[in-house]
């Protein structure tokens, strides 16, 4: 099935969901108190999207990805001024088979995890038009009947030709994009731990440290009895086939909650949850310094985001500030956005609004709305409809 022919599904879909509106509270509504038609409405649309596992990325053109619930997909190839919506599942909020919440560009494909309840997916595409599921349904992941389906996964990380996606324990990584798979559980970490602590971690996020070391980085929320202040370390540096639990001391100690875990090939920067103060690691996560104040006080949850090689730290309640190497800050213009940001190597800098973008060529004094959406009146959901994450790469002709 075809781009356009599965939005037509999804638009004919909305039609015939409409009368079950009714039924629901579209303010609180969960993914669990939805009324079997729509869910088979949900899965019917799921299952339409073709297998993958045979491409074939070239890193060509340079482009923008947005993505949000309900796995859309917002795509621009002319340096962020204008967008077009290259996919669209199924309406879905934070707790839902089409909640999205990450994307991972590089090597000329962009690959979108999908799902924090029910049926999970991962699709990808080379052109950011044609989209696919990432696995070739030869390999059980998430179900042994539904081989397209993946474990529950919150982030997602593309880097030296390996994806990894990570959720709650469950870990998935292919190393050849879509072909073989491995699967691990962290649960298994926690067993042999020498301290004698409990590992029980939510929300795993993976960062991909670079090309030098080939490591992955994965930082999830703690929810042990122990609690430590930072969450949950992890790294693998064999395309996810084994991890390492890591329980670095100086984050234990000094680091109060995170934000933010980014990585730009050189170092990485993770930033605390109130934006105040940055950890640096120049290994790959193995050992770090800090805390280096950011001059971002004053917030109460902070957003880290990789702005062409730049760390960038936003938030409700702060001032905007930008460092090359994560221990030195400069102040930013007090217009840029309490979002998500990224930026193309012409000086361009995007930001996502819940259902708009913004785009900025100096340096973020000033910003014009380039690009906005409705929820449509029969969506079965309309809370929590919005974009959560945002990438800038290359992708296929």
């Amino acid at each position: 099935m075809n781009q356009n022919a599965m939005k037509n599904v999804c638009r004919r879909t909305f039609l015939l969901l409409s009368g079950l509106a009714y039924l629901l509270a579209a303010s609180t509504v969960q993914a669990a108190d939805l009324p079997p038609e729509v869910e088979a409405a949900s899965e019917k649309v799921r299952k339409s999207i073709p297998l993958g596992g045979d491409f074939q990325p070239k890193p060509e053109r340079p482009a923008f990805v947005a993505v949000g619930h309900g796995a859309r997909v917002l795509l621009s190839t002319d340096d962020g001024q204008t967008w077009t919506e290259s996919f669209y599942g199924f309406p879905g909020s934070d707790h839902s088979a089409w909640a999205v919440r990450s994307v991972a560009i590089d090597g000329g494909l962009i690959v979108v995890p999908i799902g924090w309840y029910g049926p999970s997916s991962c699709i990808a595409s080379e052109d950011g038009t044609n989209w696919r599921h990432l696995t070739d349904g030869k390999t059980p992941l998430g179900d042994k009947k539904d081989l397209s389906v993946m474990p529950p996964l919150w982030g997602g990380e593309l880097g030296g030709g390996t994806f990894v996606g990570a959720g709650y324990m469950q870990i998935a990584s292919t190393p050849d994009l879509g072909k073989t798979w491995f699967q691990s559980s962290l649960r298994s970490l926690g067993k042999n731990d020498p301290a004698g602590r409990k590992l029980s971690t939510h929300h795993v996020t993976p960062v991909y440290c670079g090309d030098a070391t080939g490591r992955f980085i994965a930082i999830g929320n703690d929810r042990s009895k122990e609690n430590p202040n930072f969450g949950n370390l992890f790294a693998t540096d064999d395309q996810g086939k084994t991890w390492t639990w890591l329980q670095p001391t100086l984050l234990n100690e000094k680091c109060e909650g995170y934000s933010g875990l980014e990585s730009n090939g050189d170092v990485l920067v993770l930033l605390d949850k109130a934006g105040a103060n940055a950890f640096v690691s120049s290994d790959a996560g193995d050992s770090w310094e800090g805390p280096f104040p950011t001059g971002a006080d004053g917030g109460r949850r902070a957003t880290l985001s990789l702005v062409d090689d730049e760390f960038w730290v936003t938030g409700r309640g702060l001032t905007a500030h930008s460092s090359a190497d994560g221990k030195t800050w400069q102040k930013r213009p007090d217009a840029v956005p309490a979002s998500k940001l990224a930026g193309s190597p012409e000086g361009t800098l995007i930001a996502i609004q819940d259902q708009s973008i913004l785009r900025s060529t100096d340096g973020g004094e000033t910003w014009n709305e380039v690009y906005s959406y409705e929820i449509p009146a029969s969506s079965p959901i309309q809370k929590a409809q919005g974009l959560r994450e945002l990438t800038f790469g290359t992708i296929s002709q």
